[in-house]
């Protein structure tokens, strides 16, 4: 089981419920005019080229139609930052819980808050239904507990 969270750089300086109901509806379509996207559109191998800048030890895949995938680089840990032309993917694995699943998220967290920090990315978190403009400790936690809950149902006790 994967986790994700999507992150956005809006142009209005805010992502709102409604902007990501419009992304939802038409962010795989290419027949909507630029002024009606609500985040900005980016290059993704200049966003993958700052992001390697952070962790150099993020290595570089190509993705469908210009995009570009990051994999974290210890593959146990299935990290991987999906870059495409209006944002951010990153996903990485339900887990146990334990330290271990604090380390995964620490880590996810770490690329979430320099994507706010210094480009002002705010993220959405379908799982748990948070938009955040910066993640902090608390929506790690949050996240820990649900991935506890869910893994829960399928680890013997």
């Amino acid at each position: 089981m994967i986790y994700e969270i999507h992150l956005y750089s809006p142009k209005a300086g805010k992502l709102t419920p409604a902007m990501l109901d419009w992304l939802y509806q038409h962010g795989q379509s290419d027949d909507q005019p630029e002024a009606f996207w609500p985040v900005r559109q980016i290059n993704p191998k200049a966003l993958a080229r700052l992001l390697l800048k952070l962790d150099s030890n993020l290595t570089p895949h190509p993705g469908p139609v210009g995009d570009v995938e990051l994999h974290y680089a210890q593959k146990e840990l299935n990290i991987i930052l999906y870059v495409h032309n209006r944002g951010v993917i990153l996903f990485f694995p339900y887990m146990p819980h334990g330290v271990f699943s604090r380390v995964v998220v620490g880590i996810c967290y770490t690329y979430i808050r320099y994507l706010y920090d210094a480009l002002g990315f705010w993220s959405y978190d379908p799982q748990l239904d948070i938009l955040s403009y910066a993640d902090d400790f608390q929506s790690i936690d949050d996240t820990i507990r649900l991935m506890d809950k869910v893994m829960s149902r399928y680890l013997p006790g």
